[in-house]
């Protein structure tokens, strides 16, 4: 049973290791920007938001 243990704690600690190589590899391929000043407002503005039947009836 020991022996199991040791092979789970293994397994965990490769997978540790595993998801910090992959975040450093999507870190360096797609870096994190900060949004510009427009890209802000957009983010922080609260938008209306349409029922089905009005989307509808503007694209039918």
């Amino acid at each position: 049973m020991s022996e199991v243990v040791g092979l789970l704690q293994e397994i965990r600690d490769e997978l540790k290791e595993l998801r910090l190589l992959y975040k450093s590899l999507v870190d360096k391929l797609v870096p994190e920007e900060e949004p510009l000043e427009d890209e802000k407002e957009t983010i922080e503005s609260s938008d209306e938001v349409v029922g089905e039947d009005e989307v509808l009836r503007v694209f039918g």
